[in-house]
């Protein structure tokens, strides 16, 4: 389902870009861009916060952040029915994993919106340090001897049987104990930019991308199933400004 979302996101994207009309060239030389975002891949979602600065009319430096939800492959949610009002959870996941990438890099961009229409293509790379963040997972258990008194706890694979989870608790739970796992991460794509307006950013990304930690980062309850490397197909939008830096 994911793999068709991020197709059609951009296959509409390009139709509305091409369908466009070309634009004026900018009366301005600018020196500044920033823009932001949402971002989807096979294993996650997120958002994006950039930061650029010009080197020439056609290449971007660029520098920002991302924060990502990540997602194991065998990660799936599974419903209690015996359960009423039970609600979805991951069965056998001990942890949920967001993370936090801080990357430099470049957009160059290959043909001109203002000679070839309203579309410009280039490339985008970026690379930078990355820290994740491993919460525990809390579910809602039913306890059988007391009356089927409902309880919170941390998810325990040796003594939380499916048959006595309801669901997954309130996301808060666990705050207090997050614990850190610490990588790399690298991107590259192909980009797509376009704007109506001279000094305006819309842009699609759509890519491949590795994160590389430290260590297995312990998600699910089976040490073998766990990842040290996750690698990607993404696709994002972003939406910005271009300025003269004073």
């Amino acid at each position: 389902m994911r793999y068709l979302l991020i197709f059609t996101l951009l296959l509409g994207f390009g139709q509305v870009m091409l369908g466009q009309g070309a634009y004026d060239g900018p009366s301005v030389i600018y020196s500044n861009q920033f823009f932001g975002g949402g971002q989807i891949s096979t294993n996650g979602w997120g958002v994006q916060l950039y930061s650029g600065k010009y080197e020439g009319f056609y290449k971007v430096r660029v520098k920002g952040f991302e924060l990502v939800k990540l997602k194991h492959p065998k990660e799936f949610k599974l419903q209690n029915n015996g359960r009423d009002n039970s609600r979805r959870f991951a069965y056998g996941k001990l942890n949920s994993f967001q993370a936090l990438r801080f990357l430099i890099g470049e957009k160059k961009i290959l043909s001109d919106k203002i000679r070839h229409g309203a579309v410009a293509i280039g490339y985008s790379w970026k690379i930078g340090p990355e820290i994740g963040f491993l919460k525990p997972v809390y579910v809602e258990v039913s306890n059988p001897l007391l009356d089927d008194v409902v309880s919170v706890e941390r998810y325990d694979p040796d003594i939380h049987d499916f048959s006595v989870i309801n669901g997954r608790a309130n996301f808060l739970n666990g705050l207090d104990k997050i614990s850190l796992a610490y990588g790399v991460s690298a991107k590259f794509s192909a980009l797509f930019e376009y704007s109506g307006e001279n000094d305006g950013i819309q842009q699609v990304e759509a890519g491949v991308s590795l994160e590389a930690f430290s260590e297995k980062v312990p998600i699910m309850i089976e040490e073998a199933n766990n990842l040290q490397f996750f690698p990607s197909i993404f696709i994002s939008y972003s939406i910005g400004k271009k300025y003269v830096k004073r």
